[in-house]
């Protein structure tokens, strides 16, 4: 009987967690399936943060620190992070109201915005982000949320987010687990996801900072149709599909 690639994909999640690693190989020979099948399902396992991928293989996150899946999630496409934030900062213009979520790629943007001279207002519910940029006398920092979450930077809930209806918020610069057409960004956090759903509601513009490893993934929850973006920077051009069908404007950061 035919299996469907979300059966597989959880055959494989299940597999690794027994064993706590395992080689490509081993997994092909297991689900009778080609090497090229199981690598592209270790892609979107790890792009839903339930394994790391190794040279070879997998392995299961060893959960050893409250901040471990966003450290590690720091160390993972640095340099494509980088180059999509220096570019995302040319957007940026004295006196605006700027937004960014909890992500390692917008935490890149944060490092840049430590060196600003502009004068700025910074709404974000990261809380690496918040201790980076209330270093900068020129930046009024705001945080958004309520609860700190364990496993990453985000700060999520309901408390006090009225303020993102007191602002005009020029940008709003965020990231995902993943960005589909059919569903849009999406991330498997559910209170950072309600949150952000709200934060895209309030924003004037809202542009994803989205590495090309990140198409075509979808992780569990949507907060973000391709209608409500505006921009989406990347480190490199996509498939054709993703030129013939977005309404947002696509850049790809020289």
């Amino acid at each position: 009987m035919k299996m469907y690639a979300d059966e597989r994909r959880e055959h494989i999640y299940t597999y690794i967690k027994s064993h706590k690693r395992a080689t490509v190989k081993q997994l092909s020979d297991y689900l009778n399936v080609t090497e090229a099948t199981v690598r592209s399902d270790l892609r979107r396992l790890e792009g839903e943060n339930k394994l790391i991928r190794t040279h070879g293989g997998a392995k299961i996150i060893d959960n050893l620190g409250s901040n471990l899946n966003f450290s590690y999630r720091l160390t993972q496409k640095h340099s494509e992070k980088h180059k999509i934030s220096r570019h995302a900062l040319k957007k940026i213009q004295p006196q605006q109201c700027i937004m960014i979520d909890a992500s390692s790629t917008t935490y890149e943007l944060a490092k840049l915005l430590t060196e600003t001279t502009m004068e700025l207002t910074i709404i974000t519910n990261g809380l690496e982000n918040a201790v980076l940029l209330k270093e900068n006398p020129h930046l009024t920092v705001l945080v958004v949320g309520g609860f700190v979450s364990q496993d990453s930077n985000a700060i999520t809930g309901n408390i006090d987010s009225q303020i993102l209806e007191m602002y005009h918020i020029d940008y709003f610069f965020l990231s995902a687990n993943g960005f589909t057409l059919e569903n849009g960004l999406t991330d498997f956090s559910l209170p950072e996801v309600q949150l952000k759903k709200q934060m895209v509601k309030e924003s004037e513009n809202v542009i994803a900072l989205i590495d090309k490893s990140k198409f075509d993934i979808s992780s569990t929850l949507s907060f973000a149709k391709i209608s409500d973006i505006t921009e989406v920077i990347t480190d490199e051009t996509p498939s054709n599909i993703w030129k013939q069908n977005v309404s947002f404007s696509l850049t790809v950061a020289p």
